[in-house]
C-alpha cells in the first residue's frame, strides 16, 4: 500500500513464515537467506516468538510454517516456539528441515513425539541435489521412515527428486559437478522451475551461469518501482524482529512498523525502491559512493542485491534497513 506520503505502508498480511534461526547445518546453492554453518548461533527467544505470534494475529494472520537455518538445531529453543503458538492459537502448517540432526533413532523418535504432542501435524522434508550435497540421502529417507511410525504428516519438497538422488550412493554427499557430470547442463537449466525457485540469496550466484543476462544499463533503462516490497504471501518475521517480503532478501522492516508509514529517513532505501525502483539505487550509488556495475546481472534484483552488498561490505554504510549484515557476508 502506498501510504499518503507516498512511502511504503504494510497493512494487513496473507500468508508466510517465522525463521527460528540463520545458522544452518548446509550452505546451500539456492538458499534465499544465505544461511550456513557459519552464521552466529543465535536462535530466536521465547519472548521475541510471543511477539511475532501476536503480531501475526494482529495483521489477520492465523498460520505459519517454521524455517530456518536449520530450526532443529536447538531443539529446546524449538518447542518453545511451537509453545508460544499454541499459546496465541496460531496453527503452525508445517517445521521445514534437512534431517540433518537425525543421527540417533531413538533420540530423534523421542523429538518427533514431543512434537506430536504439542499439536505439530506436519513436516516438510527437504530433498533436492542442492541438499544432498550435505545430508546424504539415507538421513531423509531415515526422517521419512520415523516420521510415518510417528504419525507425523509428510510434506516431501520435492518427491520428484528421489529417482535423481537415487542414482547415487544415498550414504554418501554428491556434488553439485556430479550431477552436471551425470544429468548434463540442461538439467541445472531446468532445477529453478522444478524446485519453484525463486533466483534470489545464494542462487543468485549458482544460476548467473546458465541463463542470460543484461547489463545494468538495460535493467535500469526498463526499472520500474519495486512493488514486490509490499508482498504480503510468503513473507517471513525472523529472530530479531524483522519483517521480510518475500522476494526482497537482505531488507529488514522492523515488525513494530507495520501498519505505519515507513519513516522516510529510517527506511531511506526501502521507500527509494518502493517509489522508484533500482535505478534510483544505481543511480545514488554511483554517484554517492563509485559503485562500478559488473558486466551482466541476471535480473534487477540481482543488480539491486550487488549494489547493496557493496554499500554494506565494501562501504560499511549502516542503514537500519539492510541486513542482517551476515545475509551479504554469507553469499
Amino acid at each position: 500500500m502506498i501510504a499518503s506520503n507516498g512511502n511504503l505502508k504494510i497493512d494487513r498480511l496473507i500468508s508466510g513464515g517465522v525463521i527460528t534461526n540463520y545458522y544452518c547445518s548446509s550452505r546451500c546453492r539456492h538458499c534465499l537467506y544465505n544461511s550456513s554453518p557459519s552464521w552466529k548461533k543465535e536462535y530466536i527467544t521465547p519472548q521475541m516468538a510471543d511477539k511475532i505470534f501476536k503480531t501475526l494475529k494482529k495483521f489477520g494472520v492465523y498460520s505459519v510454517h517454521i524455517g530456518g537455518g536449520e530450526p532443529f538445531l536447538n531443539f529446546e529453543g524449538f518447542k518453545k516456539v511451537v509453545e508460544k503458538a499454541n499459546e496465541n492459537g496460531v496453527y503452525i502448517e508445517y517445521i521445514e528441515t534437512n534431517a540433518s540432526w537425525v543421527e540417533n533413532e531413538k533420540e530423534a523418535k523421542q523429538k518427533l513425539k514431543e512434537l506430536k504432542s504439542l499439536g505439530i501435524e506436519t513436516i516438510l522434508v527437504s530433498i533436492s541435489p542442492f541438499h544432498n550435497e550435505y545430508i546424504p540421502l539415507k538421513k531423509v529417507l531415515r526422517l521419512i521412515n520415523l516420521l510415518k511410525e510417528a504419525g507425523i504428516e509428510i510434506f516431501p519438497w520435492i518427491e520428484g527428486f528421489l529417482p535423481d538422488i537415487k542414482r547415487f550412493d544415498i550414504e554418501k554427499t554428491h556434488s553439485f559437478a556430479e550431477y552436471i557430470a551425470t544429468f548434463g547442463e540442461n538439467y541445472v537449466k531446468a532445477l529453478p522451475l522444478r524446485y519453484y525457485l525463486t533466483l534470489n540469496g545464494r542462487a543468485i550466484k549458482t544460476f548467473e551461469e546458465f541463463f542470460p543476462k543484461k547489463s545494468a544499463d538495460e535493467i535500469v533503462e526498463n526499472s520500474s518501482p519495486c512493488h514486490e516490497l509490499d508482498s504480503r504471501t510468503h513473507f517471513h518475521m525472523d529472530l530479531f524482529g524483522n519483517f521480510i517480503p518475500n522476494p526482497c532478501v537482505g531488507f529488514k522492516i522492523s515488525i513494530d512498523d507495520l501498519g505505519k508509514d515507513l519513516d522516510s529517513k529510517k527506511y531511506f532505501f526501502v521507500n527509494m525502491l518502493y517509489t522508484k525502483g533500482v535505478g534510483e539505487l544505481f543511480k545514488f550509488a554511483r554517484e554517492n559512493f563509485g559503485y562500478e556495475p559488473k558486466k551482466a546481472y541476471l535480473h534487477k534484483c540481482s543488480l539491486c542485491f550487488d549494489i547493496r552488498r557493496f554499500l554494506v561490505l565494501e562501504k560499511k554504510i549502516e542503514a537500519f534497513n539492510f541486513g542482517p549484515v551476515e545475509f551479504y557476508e554469507q553469499y
